[in-house]
């Protein structure tokens, strides 16, 4: 009597073979080394992008906790009491979920990075507009309109900046450029208490705008296009 064969083992010896008859010779994955991934995010084309995308994630934070953080502080600057601040704030924070529900409809038909660049000057307009406000009308209506910027800002460039490096050294490459934003985050909170208290409101926003003129021109003039391009074709890009 002819012994039985496992039919696992046959299924996974064939499989084998095959694999070997075309020039498989197995399955390997290739890793990069840590300090590898490191070193490229330095080499072109991904060394101009890095620059950009460091600098970037620098001064967006002012503008999006800048004045997310700084809301009930800056209305009270103004003259409005504790709990009307606070009134106000929690109306403008309702704001906040509302902005992605609105960017997923147009995420994919607007190049994201001018997606960037109006949300950052949105917010520069919209806060030194705020800072002149004092009616209940018009600190509410400009104070969702630079949180909706802000967080229309957010949506779009969490996205962008994983298009710009390939997968190998993404994790490397937008890690990185990320720290940069918690860099912005303390030393923006230090400047804008340091201006609000000597310039008020008015001097804290135009900082912010600065913040955010200057996150427009560095991504409208070294950011790539990467809307219904390949990954291929974007690290292809000399920009």
């Amino acid at each position: 009597r002819a012994p039985q064969l496992d039919p696992l083992k046959v299924g996974l010896a064939s499989e084998a073979a095959l694999h070997k008859d075309v020039g498989g010779g197995g399955r390997t994955r290739t890793r990069t080394k840590p300090s590898v991934a490191f070193k490229e995010i330095w080499q072109p084309p991904y060394r101009r992008r890095t620059i950009m995308l460091a600098i970037f994630n620098l001064c967006q934070t002012v503008g999006f906790y800048g004045f997310a953080n700084w809301v009930p502080t800056f209305l009270i600057s103004k003259g409005i009491t504790v709990t009307k601040s606070l009134e106000y704030s929690l109306i403008i924070a309702f704001a906040n979920p509302v902005a992605p529900l609105i960017g997923h409809l147009f995420g994919e038909k607007i190049e994201r990075k001018w997606q960037i660049v109006w949300s950052a000057l949105g917010i520069a307009v919209f806060g030194l507009c705020f800072s002149q406000q004092t009616s209940l009308a018009g600190v509410v209506t400009f104070g969702v309109l630079v949180t909706l910027s802000a967080n229309f800002m957010s949506f779009a460039f969490h996205a962008y900046q994983a298009e710009l490096y390939p997968t190998h050294i993404r994790a490397q490459g937008v890690g990185f450029v990320y720290s940069w934003s918690r860099f912005g985050g303390i030393i923006g909170s230090f400047v804008i208490a340091a201006v609000l208290k000597e310039y008020g409101s008015i001097g804290a926003f135009s900082f912010i705008a600065f913040c955010m003129i200057i996150v427009a021109t560095v991504i409208s003039g070294f950011g790539p296009r990467t809307n219904s391009l390949s990954l291929e074709e974007i690290n292809r890009a000399r920009v």
